[in-house]
C-alpha cells in the first residue's frame, strides 16, 4: 500500500517537472528529410565534435572537443548565444538538467566531470574519473552516469553527495561480451524507471541493466532475433514509447525502431560521405521538442538537424526496412 503510494506520488512529480530532454512520441511512419540542414559546421563546432543535447526549452548544447569548449544555441537560434570553455580539455560528451546546470566531460586531461551554471559563467566539479565519458547522462534523482569507454564501464554517482566516490553500474572493467562485460562503452540513457541502456560499441550491441542489475540483457544487435545487425553505436535515445533511436556509428548512418521493426532514419546509402543524404561517423543524436532529429556528424566536422517530415503520420510511406 505504500509503495503503491509512493509510485503514483512519483508519477505525479514526474508529470508535473519532467525530464529535461524531449522524448516525442512517433507514429510507425514517422520519417525525416534526408537532405538535412547544416545547422553547424567546423568553424564553430570544431573537428571531430561528439557530444550534442537539446534541453525541452530546444536549448542546444554542442561539446566542441578540438577548441576544449561547449557552445549553446537558444531557442530558434542560427548562431550561438554563449560558449564557455575554462578549464575544460577535449570535451567528449555534455547533458544539460531542468534546471538548467550543464555537466560536462572533463576526464580526458582533468579527470572530471564538470558542474556549469545555466550561464556557463562558473563550475565546480561534479564528479572525479579516470578518463573521458564516452557518454554523459543525469537521471532524474540527479544521479550522474559516466560511461568510461577505455575502462569498459560505466560508474554512478549522487550529485548531491560531496563525497569523492562513484559505484560502478555496468561492465566489470574487463573487455568482454558476456552479460556484465562491456566493450569501449559510449552513449547511455536512463529512463524515468532507472533502467539503463548502453550503447556497447566495442560489441556492436544495445545493452539493458535493469535498476540495480550488472547483468545485462542484449535488447538490439545481431545475436537479437527481430532487430538489426549494428557496427559500433555510440550514441542511443528513447522516445516516449520506448522504441530506440541509435547512431549505428560505422555504418555511417541513424536507425530506429517502431511497432513497425527497425529502419533506417538518415544515412541510407550505406556508405559514408559528406552529401546532403549522408553521414560520415555519426556519434551523437538528439530529439527537439517537435521531434527533428540534431547529429553530430563526427569525421564530417560538424552537427546536422533532420527535419520531422511534416504529414508523414496517417499516410501510406514507403519506408527503407533493414534487414538482419
Amino acid at each position: 500500500m505504500v509503495s503503491s503510494l509512493i509510485s503514483y506520488l512519483f508519477d505525479i512529480l514526474l508529470s508535473i517537472v519532467g525530464p529535461s530532454y524531449n522524448q516525442p512520441k512517433f507514429c510507425a511512419s514517422a520519417t525525416w528529410n534526408s537532405a538535412r540542414v547544416t545547422f553547424a559546421t567546423n568553424s564553430t563546432v570544431g573537428i571531430h565534435p561528439n557530444g550534442v543535447f537539446v534541453n525541452t526549452n530546444n536549448t542546444i548544447y554542442v561539446a566542441d572537443r578540438s577548441d576544449s569548449n561547449v557552445q549553446i544555441w537558444l531557442k530558434e537560434a542560427t548562431t550561438p548565444t554563449n560558449s564557455f570553455s575554462a578549464g575544460l580539455i577535449n570535451p567528449f560528451s555534455i547533458f544539460a538538467t531542468i534546471t538548467g546546470d550543464i555537466y560536462v566531460d572533463n576526464g580526458a586531461s582533468n579527470n572530471r566531470v564538470d558542474k556549469w551554471d545555466a550561464n556557463g559563467t562558473s563550475s565546480v566539479v561534479a564528479m572525479y574519473v579516470n578518463g573521458s565519458c564516452f557518454g554523459l547522462f543525469v537521471d532524474i534523482y540527479d544521479n550522474i552516469y559516466c560511461s568510461l569507454g577505455s575502462l569498459h564501464q560505466i560508474i554512478k554517482k549522487s550529485s548531491n553527495n560531496d563525497a569523492n566516490t562513484s559505484n560502478i553500474v555496468a561492465g566489470n572493467g574487463i573487455n568482454g561480451s558476456t552479460s556484465n562485460m562491456l566493450s569501449e562503452p559510449h552513449g547511455i540513457f536512463v529512463n524515468t524507471k532507472f533502467v539503463l541502456y548502453v550503447a556497447d560499441s566495442g560489441n556492436n550491441r544495445i545493452q539493458r541493466f535493469g535498476s540495480g542489475q550488472l547483468n545485462a540483457t542484449t535488447v538490439v544487435g545481431s545475436d537479437v532475433s527481430g532487430t538489426i545487425t549494428l557496427n559500433y553505436p555510440t550514441g542511443i535515445v528513447l522516445d516516449s514509447q520506448g522504441y530506440f533511436f541509435i547512431a549505428d556509428t560505422n555504418n555511417n548512418r541513424i536507425v530506429g525502431s517502431s511497432g513497425n521493426g527497425f529502419r533506417c532514419i538518415v544515412g541510407c546509402l550505406d556508405e559514408s560521405g559528406s552529401g546532403s543524404n549522408q553521414l560520415y561517423f555519426p556519434s551523437g543524436l538528439s530529439f527537439d521538442s517537435s521531434g527533428n532529429l540534431f547529429v553530430t556528424d563526427t569525421y564530417n566536422n560538424r552537427v546536422q538537424k533532420f527535419l520531422l517530415t511534416a504529414n508523414s503520420c496517417g499516410k501510406f510511406l514507403s519506408i527503407h526496412r533493414i534487414q538482419n
